[in-house]
């Protein structure tokens, strides 16, 4: 079965959550096209996208996609699909519903340096004119300027999933899919989630809920209840994230008044999202000695943003970011150390580093990993090796890390996947290479 999934602002950190929780639901997938806004995918299986949906930090909309169609040199979607879309096609696209309907089309390009924004309009009117001739009361949703895509708000805020349907075409240079969109993503919830935690303190820096889920999601098959560590918890997040998840949370951190934050936030989010009491435990604690707060605690993953150092409003001097890089390596080499007291083999270590941007896609990073590689652990890919050697525009550094990041913001987040043991090596799910579409691998 062929499913699309649009993919967040950092399109490889997206992609790398997708294909993990895929792996981890024991998924098999092969990558049929890939741009920065889109993935299509063919799944062994079908999916329940609105739970896949709510647990997936990084993607926007969920498509299911329902026909192929060859393309002819340079023809436009419209043209691709004149003597497609008849009354009975589209009714088939259409949820049932008695009063006026509302549908959008959104258009995915593989090419990025190819726009469609003149073809939504033109299929739109088609839909329109062939619905309104079999006597129905319909309206057409169209993106905002300059978008050639519905974003969820619109779809959201439109009810198009309810009273009728958002009409997808991803086109590339060779193939044009069309389907229809499951499920987009709650961006309210998000918002709920962040923005009405009775404790929040932006001075010292807050992971997006977003951020949170992906990280959890990079953490790879845990089991449910599994006990989920955060050993500088801060406000919290990552703990509310877990424990949305279906995971016990635990979370330390040195300040008291970081543990009593957390405690306001996780009682709010616990009555406020019906979770279960017992889900989870906060202690006060230095990350080096925290074994000695949970012993004989089975650890499933340790996801945590770590420190990033001091907070920025302008880039620092070179050697005060080398001066922080040091006193964060020695912290995290003792804290390495300890978590090697609980953690089991195979288990999985998330952790956001500091990198400062120094350019606009350039970022002053710690020098090494050594703190974490002479202790036993070793980084993972995010993503399979051939997709991003295939991808040019997938962003993963050399040492196979991925940079998420804002506009203006002095520190971004290193996001790093650690392994802590021996890796046994399994059979990787890669895409199939003759059956992929290829326009855009060369292309930022």
């Amino acid at each position: 079965m062929q499913y699309a999934f649009v993919l967040g602002r950092v399109y490889t950190l997206s992609l790398a959550e997708l294909l993990q929780v895929l792996i981890s639901k024991g998924i098999k997938y092969q990558v049929k096209a890939c741009s920065p806004e889109v993935v299509v995918l063919e799944l062994d299986q079908q999916i329940k996208a609105e739970e896949f949906q709510a647990h997936l930090g990084g993607v926007i909309k969920i498509i299911r996609l329902i026909d192929t169609f060859q393309k002819k040199g340079k023809e436009y979607p419209s043209q691709v699909l004149t003597n497609y879309f008849t009354y009975k096609q589209i009714k088939g696209y259409f949820h049932d519903y008695t009063g006026k309907k509302q549908f959008g089309v959104s258009i995915y390009s593989l090419d990025p340096s190819i726009r469609f924004r003149e073809e939504v309009g033109r299929i739109a009117f088609l839909i329109k004119k062939i619905l309104q001739d079999q006597a129905q009361s319909v309206r057409a949703v169209l993106p905002q300027f300059p978008s050639q895509a519905l974003s969820s708000v619109q779809v959201t805020e439109n009810q198009i999933l309810n009273k009728g349907a958002e009409i997808v075409i991803i086109s590339g240079n060779q193939r044009l899919f069309v389907g229809k969109t499951l499920v987009v993503q709650n961006y309210e919830d998000y918002g709920r989630r962040d923005y009405q935690r009775p404790s929040r303190d932006e001075k010292v820096g807050m992971i997006p809920p977003k951020v949170a889920q992906i990280m959890i999601n990079l953490a790879g098959p845990l089991k449910p209840l599994g006990q989920i560590l955060d050993p500088f918890c801060g406000s919290g997040t990552i703990l509310q994230e877990a424990m949305l998840m279906g995971y016990k949370a635990l979370g330390s951190d040195l300040e008291q008044k970081m543990i009593e934050n957390s405690e306001k936030n996780l009682e709010w989010f616990r009555n406020r999202y019906h979770v279960s009491p017992g889900r989870y435990k906060l202690f006060k604690s230095h990350a080096a000695e925290i074994s000695m707060q949970i012993p004989n605690l089975k650890i499933a993953a340790i996801v945590t943003e770590g420190t990033l150092g001091p907070i920025y409003g302008k880039m620092p001097k070179k050697p005060e970011m080398q001066n922080n890089f040091k006193n964060l390596s020695k912290l995290y080499d003792q804290v390495f150390k300890e978590f090697k007291k609980f953690l089991t083999e195979g288990s999985r270590v998330i952790l956001c580093l500091p990198a400062y941007r120094v350019s606009a896609s350039a970022y002053e990073q710690m020098p090494d990993l050594d703190f974490a590689e002479q202790n036993g652990y070793t980084v993972l890919d995010p993503l399979p090796k051939d997709l991003s050697t295939k991808y040019k525009f997938l962003r993963v550094t050399p040492r196979k890390s991925i940079i998420y990041d804002r506009k203006d913001q002095v520190v971004a987040r290193e996001i790093i996947v650690f392994h802590y043991g021996e890796i046994i090596k399994t059979e990787p799910v890669i895409e199939d290479a003759n059956a992929s579409e290829t326009e855009s691998a060369d292309k930022e």
